[in-house]
C-alpha cells in the first residue's frame, strides 16, 4: 500500500496535528460557549431585578404623595400640628423604604380671578417651601378662576440594593393636584387652632 492511500484513510483529527488540528477539536465548546454568554446573562438577570425594585420605589413615591394631597384637601385649614403630622404619616407611607431623607412638600395654590395662580401657602420637609405669592406653573385645566388647588410633591433618592456590582442612583418623584374637598380655599394656621388631622365630618 502506498503511503499517499495510507494517509488519505487516516482521521483528520489523525492527519493534521499540532495548530493546524485545533479546529478538528471540539471538545469543551459548550464551556466556551457558556463563559462568553453568562456574563451577558448575568447583566440581564441584574437588569430586570434593578428594574423591578425602582418600579416598585416608584409606586410607593406615587401612592404617598397621592396620600399627602388627599389628606390635606380634606381640611378647611391647616395647623402645625396637622402639618407636622401628615409629614410623619409620609413616612410610614413609604415603609419598607427609610423615608426620613425623602424630600417632601404640600401647597396651596390659588386662582384670585386673574388667571394667575399663585402660592398661597408652602410647607416642606427636607426641602425649601414655596414663597408666599410666587407664581407657580399649572396644567391646564388644573384650577378654576377664581379657584385653588393642593400640590403636594415626594421626592425619593434611590440607591441600588446590589451593592457595588451596580452603581444606581435616581432621584424619584411625582406630584398630585387636588382640589379642596370641603372649602374654596385651605387656610394655613400656625397659631395650633383649626381642625384636627385627618378628615372630619
Amino acid at each position: 500500500m502506498s503511503k499517499k492511500s495510507l494517509l488519505s484513510r487516516l482521521n483528520p483529527r489523525t492527519k493534521w496535528r499540532g495548530v493546524r488540528g485545533i479546529r478538528y477539536n471540539e471538545d469543551g465548546v459548550s464551556a466556551v460557549e457558556f463563559a462568553l454568554i453568562a456574563p451577558v446573562l448575568l447583566l440581564i438577570y441584574l437588569g430586570v431585578v434593578e428594574l423591578s425594585l425602582l418600579m416598585r420605589v416608584d409606586r410607593r413615591v406615587t401612592s404617598t404623595s397621592a396620600s399627602l394631597g388627599d389628606l390635606t384637601a380634606r381640611l378647611a385649614t391647616v395647623t402645625d400640628d396637622d402639618m407636622g403630622e401628615m409629614f410623619e404619616a409620609a413616612k410610614v407611607l413609604m415603609q419598607p423604604y427609610n423615608a426620613e431623607g425623602a424630600r417632601m412638600r404640600i401647597t396651596s395654590i390659588v386662582d384670585d380671578g386673574d388667571g394667575v395662580p399663585k402660592v398661597d401657602w408652602s410647607d416642606a420637609h427636607n426641602m425649601t417651601p414655596y414663597s408666599s405669592g410666587e407664581v407657580v406653573a399649572v396644567p391646564a385645566g388644573i384650577i378654576s378662576s377664581p379657584g385653588s388647588i393642593i400640590l403636594s410633591e415626594v421626592q425619593y433618592e434611590y440607591d441600588s440594593q446590589l451593592g457595588g456590582f451596580l452603581d444606581t442612583s435616581k432621584t424619584i418623584s411625582d406630584k398630585f393636584y387636588l382640589r379642596p374637598r370641603r372649602v374654596g380655599a385651605i387656610e394655613r394656621e400656625t397659631d395650633g387652632g383649626g381642625d384636627a388631622f385627618g378628615p372630619t365630618s
